[in-house]
């Protein structure tokens, strides 16, 4: 029986996975499936002309999630984190290139209408109180259910992994900053429970019972995963079976196929972005989940020591570390559902 892996490790694998897979799929974005050579290691990204291993909006918006929990201790501020995305979207903040070159229409739209409401000024409490209506207001409805907010969430998974209700909670507030409609929200719940619950040192059936027994409240979501009512189940499930589109259900069902039906990190990083469409964000989702699952051991290190400006992530990485490590001694051992 294999050593558990540690916290620190699951953590590492988490973040370090989002990167690698976001660059690794990056360059067959907008590619319909099977028009490309299939994707085996980083390469140019012909969409933004970036050298290879460059990571996308993907990583550099859950770096800025990742880096606001740090900030606030350990606490989950909405506005340092919107803060940061407009950062982001404005300076290059967490970029790879230092610029933003890449950016959903939902994510571009919450984030101007965030800026207008900053600059109106105001105690915190009536700052979010205007913009999330406001954004409530334009970008409230199921055409608007993108990926954004799924793409970014991990870190709240791994700084809340002993507290998997909390965790979901934060998950699906820090969604409703960009991304309000309720189907994003559960899907954030969803992946934040995977995503903590890995720390439990449980088996992958275990993980795909916890997506077997979630009561959905969200229809789509609900007719979606109703096929895989068991671990097995996943494996039936064929590609063609399989969307790679932007719509944050496709996005979610589409990594967690890839997680459930592979047995290695690479094995499942390949699989996902070469589904194609929106490789970069069906990889990022994906690396998300199996970094924390294999931990960073897992991931080749070519993956890892190809990513631009790896020392960045790497900052990021070690502050969440440090920031669990110093809230508890060693792995945690017990879970609140």
């Amino acid at each position: 029986m294999a050593a558990p892996i540690s916290t620190a490790n699951r953590i590492r694998g988490s973040l370090y996975g989002v990167a690698v897979c976001d660059a690794l799929g990056g360059p067959v974005e907008f590619c319909r499936r099977g028009t490309f050579s299939p994707v085996t290691a980083l390469r140019y990204n012909p969409n933004f002309d970036l050298p290879p291993g460059s990571w996308t909006d993907d990583t550099s918006m859950t770096l800025c999630l990742a880096q606001s929990l740090v900030d606030n201790d350990g606490e989950s501020s909405l506005q340092d984190q919107v803060q940061k995305y407009i950062q982001w979207f404005e300076k290059g903040y967490m970029s790879s290139t230092g610029r933003c070159f890449d950016i959903g229409n939902a994510t571009r739209k919450a984030l101007s209408i965030w800026g207008e409401e900053f600059s109106k000024g105001g105690s915190e409490a009536e700052v979010l109180k205007r913009g999330q209506l406001a954004v409530d207001r334009s970008l409230k409805r199921k055409i608007q259910c993108g990926n954004g907010s799924l793409m970014r969430v991990s870190p709240i998974g791994l700084v809340f992994h002993d507290d998997v209700a909390k965790a979901m909670e934060h998950a699906a507030a820090s969604s409703r900053v960009t991304h309000p409609y309720p189907t994003n929200g559960e899907a954030c719940k969803l992946y934040t429970a995977l995503v903590a619950s890995t720390f439990r040192n449980i088996a992958k059936a275990d993980l795909a019972m916890i997506v077997a027994n979630w009561t959905f409240e969200d229809p789509d979501l609900k007719s979606r995963f109703a096929p895989h009512r068991t671990f097995e189940a996943w494996q039936e499930v064929s590609e063609k079976q399989i969307s790679s589109s932007g719509y944050v259900v496709h996005s979610l069902d589409a990594s967690l196929w890839a997680f459930f039906t592979t047995s290695s990190f690479e094995e499942g990083a390949l699989k996902a972005v070469n589904l194609g469409d929106d490789a970069d964000t069906v990889g990022a989702i994906y690396g998300g989940i199996a970094g924390a699952f294999y931990g960073i051991d897992a991931i080749p290190k070519e993956w890892l020591t190809g990513l631009q400006s790896n020392s960045m992530v790497d900052d990021v990485v070690e502050s969440v570390v440090t920031l669990v490590q110093s809230a508890y001694s060693g792995d945690i051992q017990k879970y609140h559902w």
